[in-house]
């Protein structure tokens, strides 16, 4: 092609067509720039692809770890709901003065286990260390993952609060020395544990048991645990839905997002 060109132009310069010879470069210099043009494109376009194929493994990415921080939360919620219940039975009991031995212990149990909670956050941290953050070119999207990100360490520091509350009852001497550890095998918690025995009222140790519900039933340290674990679930189980909800609506946005794309 360019061969064709070139004795193009000599053709014209040596029959001195002076005219036809600019009309000739005008429209070779055209076709230069419009192949330029249609080179750039073509770069533009790829750049496009390249940038969307980014844009789509990060979006997979957040809905890939949202739906691990919504599977994790559900969990917690029914965790702290159900200690919640617990502790209202707890203290319904020490407010009428009766109680159940195994209905007593199987509550009491299931106050001390804890869970934290560690968001799957690391497409999010990619993209804020990468400064890749302008490959989610959604705004809606962005800002609604960066509220979460906020909402998760709120809900952590809440969990550490209720974690350390419950470390300064459960390790404190007025606990331990009323504590028979042995319970936790026993106690139907609704956790996978090997129960040694069938339960606190035919157990070998039941007259321990009942000294120490006794002594617990008039503890003020004890009644004062109940009743801060439960003002405390007050604020985070409320605080946990939201972030199961916004997990929900946010993965719904981001495979709408998907599908456009």
């Amino acid at each position: 092609m360019l061969k064709i060109f070139r004795n193009l132009r000599r053709k014209l310069l040596s029959d001195n067509k002076t005219s036809k010879y600019t009309i000739y470069a005008i429209g070779e210099i055209f076709l230069v720039v419009v192949g330029i043009l249609i080179a750039l494109q073509i770069n533009n376009w790829n750049e496009i692809k390249n940038n969307q194929t980014i844009t789509n493994k990060y979006l997979s990415g957040f809905i890939s770890d949202l739906k691990k921080d919504k599977t994790q939360l559900e969990s917690l919620i029914y965790v702290r709901k159900k200690q919640s219940q617990n502790a209202k039975a707890l203290l319904s009991m020490v407010e009428a003065d009766e109680y159940d031995l195994d209905e007593f212990y199987n509550h009491y149990y299931f106050l001390f286990p804890f869970y934290r909670f560690i968001p799957n956050s690391n497409t999010l941290e990619e993209v804020l260390n990468s400064s890749h953050l302008r490959f989610i070119t959604d705004e809606g999207i962005k800002n609604r993952l960066l509220d979460l990100r906020g909402s998760y360490k709120s809900i952590q520091l809440n969990e550490e609060h209720v974690y350390e509350d419950r470390a300064i009852y459960l390790y404190s001497p007025l606990t331990m020395n009323h504590l028979e550890l042995n319970g936790l095998f026993i106690a139907d918690t609704g956790f996978e544990v090997e129960k040694r025995e069938a339960s606190f009222s035919k157990s070998k140790d039941v007259e321990v048991y009942k000294k120490d519900v006794e002594y617990l039933m008039k503890d003020r340290h004890f009644k004062s645990f109940i009743n801060l674990l439960d003002f405390n679930l007050i604020f985070v189980i409320p605080q946990l839905e939201k972030a199961r909800s916004d997990c929900e609506s946010i993965i719904s946005l981001i495979e709408e997002k998907l599908q456009e794309n």
